[in-house]
């Protein structure tokens, strides 16, 4: 909520008056359930990184990676999070296929 109040904040009285006028019609809630929508449509469409299926479920998750630079890969079946493991294993072993 501080960086919404701080938005509101900086804006000048005309500003303030066109988006409570937006907010009475239902204009803001109705832009804040699309861009939900979006995001939880753009979640569905995972793609498995191993054989390319398309993820409708939950599937499995997996982030990896260091710290400051955090990775996520979902996969469709545990044979393609085996298969993804054991690639990672052999890359740090230095194993080249």
């Amino acid at each position: 909520m501080n960086r919404l109040a701080n938005l509101i904040a900086s804006l000048d009285e005309e500003d303030l008056n066109l988006i409570k006028k937006d907010l009475e019609a239902g204009n803001i809630e109705r832009l804040i359930n699309k861009k939900l929508q979006e995001k939880k449509e753009k979640d569905f469409n995972k793609v498995c990184p191993v054989c390319q299926a398309s993820i409708q479920d939950e599937g499995l998750t997996l982030i990896f990676g260091p710290k400051d630079f955090r990775k996520k890969a979902t996969f469709c079946a545990m044979d393609c999070l085996e298969y993804f493991l054991d690639k990672i294993k052999k890359q740090k072993r230095g194993v080249v296929e």
